[in-house]
């Protein structure tokens, strides 16, 4: 197959929340190493890409997106996790990102 990177751009999402007026983080679709592993890069948003931070990697865009919002809400003050009916929840759990691939 031909090198398309010349030619196609990188899959990637902004992720946003409810309590916050800008995008929380950016999540990247990679394939790394020399099997091309599938990876799912979370970096915190940031206007200027250069003070963007990583958060981590996993091996899927849901597992991604539930560590974004599970770290961002425990940065959160606890009345922003009460919903309408004002019922508390718990932010969402964390899991253990991805190891990067061997060789």
């Amino acid at each position: 197959m031909p090198d398309l990177s010349n030619f196609t751009k990188p899959i990637e999402w902004e992720v946003t929340h409810s309590a916050s007026q800008v995008p929380i983080a950016v999540i990247r679709k990679l394939k790394l190493g020399p099997g091309q592993v599938l990876y799912f890069r979370a970096v915190t948003w940031h206007a200027d890409i250069r003070k963007r931070e990583l958060i981590g990697y996993w091996g899927s865009l849901a597992e991604a997106t539930q560590n974004v919002y599970g770290l961002y809400e425990r940065k959160l003050p606890p009345q922003k996790l009460a919903s309408s009916g004002s019922t508390w929840r718990e932010p969402l759990p964390l899991t253990k990102p991805k190891a990067p691939p061997a060789g």
